[in-house]
């Protein structure tokens, strides 16, 4: 069996290329790969990658980035973690020198973008190019939403609310692949260890201390196997609350996917039909034409023959005349 027969050996892998993909491409390649994945046993893969979501085309603009310009789309959020510092010291000053940079880093990178999906013969509206830079502007005032602008797995647009978490719910294909949290969180001091829980002096110990505190720790093995049946049952009902969600979510990308690709087959009509009416107009502006010209040519000859009747009128009225 060949590499390509086995299906892709992660949802990783198989995200990493079906997120690099041209929209026009991406639901093909899709279910190709939920096929091998399921022909090579992998039911399970093959399921989570048929349910992996179109990206709209404002989210694809910044995978490509992600994907073809990664040093440009650094520097962007290295700038956005800059400005998040000087937000945090309150430096008026070095925030207005940042933001004027900011403005000049995002018109670039918006511009090449453009011309990057230009060049894939897939250009974009002035409207999604300004929403792909929202979602910029929102990955450099979030660490969270920086990290999943970087992993090119976008799958809808972001949006920033001041300096407020970055709201990143249903954002990206696979929330497991992507590193978060760098240098967040709270860490255990280094060098503290445990601390002697003897209590006694001197090293000794009555025996009816020992009991004491042999007791609670049966009461507390007791007590722990009490809420570790708790915990087992409610993880039970959350794993089938789980799983019920997860057929939702499937089933809703299923029916927008479907929906992407009906709109994207309207679009394509409406190009068709638009490119119809613009051979229609320019036929129906030169009928317009030899209609003006024949109706010209129609008052030349009228007045032709009126002047040839009147000529006859005048013969005949000399020619009775004479008789």
């Amino acid at each position: 069996m060949s590499a390509d027969d086995a299906g892709p050996s992660s949802l990783g892998t198989a995200v990493a290329d079906l997120y690099s993909l041209l929209p026009a491409e991406f639901t093909a390649a899709r279910n190709a790969k939920a096929a091998a994945a399921g022909k090579a046993g992998n039911k399970d893969l093959a399921t989570r990658i048929k349910a992996l979501p179109k990206p709209s085309t404002a989210a694809w603009l910044v995978n490509l980035l992600a994907h073809q310009r990664q040093e440009e789309l650094g520097q962007v959020l290295e700038l956005g973690a800059a400005l998040r510092e000087a937000q945090e010291d309150l430096d008026q000053k070095q925030l207005r020198r940042l933001s004027t940079e900011r403005q000049r880093l995002l018109r670039a990178i918006i511009r090449d973008a453009r011309d990057l999906a230009a060049d894939l013969d897939h250009p974009v509206s002035e409207t999604l190019a300004g929403e792909a830079e929202q979602t910029l502007w929102a990955a450099m005032t979030d660490p969270s939403a920086a990290d999943v602008v970087a992993s090119g797995q976008l799958v809808r647009s972001l949006a920033a609310s001041g300096w407020e978490e970055v709201d990143l719910d249903g954002a990206v294909a696979d929330p497991d692949s992507v590193p978060h949290g760098a240098g967040a969180g709270s860490r255990t001091p280094a060098g503290r260890s445990a601390k002697d829980t003897s209590g006694s002096k001197g090293g000794s110990q009555d025996s009816a201390a020992v009991r004491r505190r042999q007791a609670e720790a049966q009461r507390a093995v007791r007590t722990a196997r009490v809420e570790l049946d708790e915990a087992a049952g409610a993880e039970q009902q959350a794993q089938e609350a789980l799983d019920t969600a997860q057929r939702a979510v499937d089933e809703s990308a299923g029916h927008r996917d479907e929906l992407t690709d009906e709109i994207d087959e309207l679009r394509e009509r409406i190009r068709q039909l638009e490119r119809e009416v613009s051979a229609v107009d320019r036929r129906s502006g030169k009928l317009e034409r030899e209609r003006d010209q024949a109706r010209r040519a129609s008052r030349s000859a009228r007045r032709t023959a009126e002047k040839a009747r009147q000529k006859l009128a005048d013969a005949e009225n000399l020619a009775d005349d004479g008789s």
